[in-house]
C-alpha cells in the first residue's frame, strides 16, 4: 500500500514501512500537518501485520530543522499547548512502537529534529549529518525532547548539546551515544545490512525487548513527557520569552543577542 501527501510519503514494501520527511523547502521543519501525517504514517505501520520494521528518512539537504516556530505560535504570539502535545505523543509513538524503528540520517539535524531522531531504535547517519540541539539560542528550552534525549546520552552529554548548541558531526554524536553507525559505504547497503538481521530476529522478542528495557527506566516516559509538556507550557507563558522568540523568527536579533568582546585567556 502506498500513501504519498506533502507532508510525508509511506509505502510498505516487503515488510518494511518506508516513511519519507518530504518538505524539504521548509527543511522539513515539524508543523502540525507534517507531525500528524508522520504519526499516521507511523501507526499504520504499527496496525500492518506484514511490517515488521519502520525506517524515516527525509529528502533534501535537511533532515529536520526542528519546530516550526511560527505555527507553534500561530494563536496571537502565544504558544499552542496543543500543537506542543501531538509532537511528544508522534515522538512518543515511534520511541514505544513495537516494530523496530531506523532513523536514516543524512544532512542538517536541528532542535526538535534531534529529539526524532532519537525517539527511533537504530539510528544510522552519513558523515554530513550534523545534529545541533539549538533551543537556547532562540529562548527556548529543550524540554519536549530531554525525555527521548536521555534514553540514548547521559545528562552530562544531553547537558553539553543543550547549553553549548554547539552542532556536532555524525562521528561524535556516535561517540555520544545518539548515533548507532556512521555510514561509510552508502546508507542503503548499510540499511540493507541492518533489515537482514532484523528479519532474522523474532518480532515477538523485539517487541518484548523495547518494552522490557522501557521498564529498566526509573521514571517512565509517560510521567517524563508529562513534566516536559508542563515545563515547556511554564517556560513559553512568560512574556519576554515569547516576545523574545518572535522577535528571532520574524528575522532580527533577540534581546539576549550579544557579541563576545573580551580576550580568551588560555
Amino acid at each position: 500500500m502506498e500513501l504519498t501527501s506533502k507532508a510525508v510519503e509511506y509505502q510498505l514494501d516487503s515488510g518494511v514501512a518506508w516513511i519519507k520527511l518530504a518538505s524539504p523547502r521548509s527543511g522539513n521543519a515539524l508543523n502540525a500537518t507534517l507531525i500528524s501525517q508522520l504519526s499516521r504514517a507511523i501507526q499504520e505501520a504499527i496496525n500492518d501485520e506484514s511490517c515488521r520494521v519502520i525506517t524515516i528518512s527525509a529528502m533534501g539537504s535537511d533532515f529536520c530543522k526542528g519546530l516550526d516556530l511560527e505555527e507553534a505560535f500561530a494563536k496571537g504570539g502565544l504558544p499552542d499547548q496543543e500543537f506542543f502535545k501531538i509532537l511528544v505523543d508522534c515522538l512518543t509513538l515511534i520511541h514505544s512502537s513495537s516494530r523496530p524503528v531506523i532513523a536514516c540520517v543524512e544532512g542538517n539535524v536541528i532542535a526538535g529534529g534531534v529529539g526524532l531522531v532519537a525517539a527511533c531504535d537504530i539510528v544510522l547517519a552519513s558523515n554530513n549529518a550534523v545534529f545541533m540541539v539549538s533551543e537556547v539560542i532562540v529562548g527556548m528550552i529543550p524540554a519536549m525532547i530531554a525525555p527521548f534525549l536521555l534514553r540514548r546520552l547521559t545528562p552530562a552529554r544531553l547537558r553539553y548539546m543543550a547549553l553549548s548548541s554547539r552542532g556536532i558531526s555524525a562521528p561524535e554524536a556516535q561517540i555520544f551515544g545518539l548515533v548507532d553507525e556512521v555510514v561509510t559505504e552508502g546508507t542503503s547497503k548499510t540499511l540493507n545490512r541492518q533489515l537482514q538481521r532484523l528479519f532474522c530476529s523474532s518480532p515477538h522478542a523485539i517487541a518484548q525487548s523495547k518494552q522490557y528495557f522501557e521498564q529498566l527506566h526509573s521514571v517512565d516516559l509517560h510521567q517524563q513527557t508529562e513534566l516536559a509538556l508542563n515545563e515547556q507550557m511554564s517556560w513559553l507563558k512568560q512574556p519576554e520569552v515569547t516576545e523574545g522568540i518572535r522577535t528571532f523568527t520574524e528575522g532580527f536579533s533577540p534581546p539576549w543577542f550579544q557579541k563576545y568582546k573580551g580576550q580568551t585567556h588560555v
